[in-house]
């Protein structure tokens, strides 16, 4: 693979990847962290890098909170439903 092709491979997964944070942004989630922990709350934001993601009324076995900040280094991956799309 010359540094063309390589080049053009990564332009298309980071699209395909800010795609889905877009497609994300308002909708219910799923976290699934470290330790074996699981919390929802609704994927509002990430930054650029992203190294933090915002979620809103996020749930964790300890309680509620109205907005939070997860490390992306405690998120092992998250899931949004694209079930009830219209």
């Amino acid at each position: 693979m010359d540094f063309i092709d390589e080049q053009s491979a990564r332009t298309l997964l980071r699209k395909k990847f800010l795609k889905s944070l877009n497609f994300a942004i308002g909708k219910d989630a799923v976290f699934q962290l470290h330790e074996n922990t699981e919390v929802t709350g609704k994927f509002k934001a990430c930054d650029y890098n992203p190294l933090q993601i915002l979620v809103e009324d996020l749930k964790t076995p300890t309680g509620k909170m109205k907005e939070s900040l997860l490390r992306t280094s405690d998120v092992i991956c998250f899931t949004v439903d694209i079930e009830n799309e219209t």
